[in-house]
């Protein structure tokens, strides 16, 4: 058999967990949100995303988990930073500049893991389970311009034995 893979979002002010259909950013902290109906306003970010990978069926090892944003164009005084390294336990999602999501998210594969598993770059999985979590949050400038921002796609690629 294969590993199942699905996106795991944690949210709002308690460890509500639930699988997203999309990642959208906004102005709550809410799974599968609409950006027009939590819309950011410009020289503000983005409540932050904790996300992690969730694995289910029949595997023997999961590892080597790297994340990227794959495509989709920044618009101007647009940007998303991320973390995905250490991320163990939830905290309250925040709008004020992330503590944790502090590095702009890659545009290219990195080549290498940069998402945890269990508090290390060198973690794995042997059965269901987790990545340690993906937190992102976008910053929308002052001189931003009004209006919907580019879709992005973000790829986590792992390796399965």
């Amino acid at each position: 058999m294969v590993a199942t893979f699905a996106w795991s979002e944690t949210y709002g002010a308690s460890t509500t967990t639930g699988t997203p259909t999309n990642l959208n950013f906004g102005s709550t902290s809410a799974i599968d949100l609409t950006p027009s109906t939590y819309p950011i306003t410009a020289g503000t970010n983005s409540y932050e995303k904790w996300v992690r990978g969730d694995w289910s069926g029949s595997f023997t090892r999961i590892d080597n988990v790297q994340f990227w944003k794959s495509a989709g164009a920044y618009v101007t005084g647009e940007g998303i930073d991320w973390d995905g390294d250490g991320n163990t336990a939830y905290v309250v999602s925040t709008s004020a500049t992330s503590s944790v999501a502090t590095t702009v998210v890659p545009t290219a594969d990195p080549g290498t893991a940069n998402v945890s598993i269990g508090g290390a770059l060198t973690g794995s999985l042997t059965a269901t389970g987790y990545t340690d979590y993906v937190v992102m949050q976008m910053q929308i400038t002052s001189t931003a311009s009004a209006g919907p921002v580019n879709q992005k796609t973000f790829t986590l690629q792992y390796d399965e034995v």
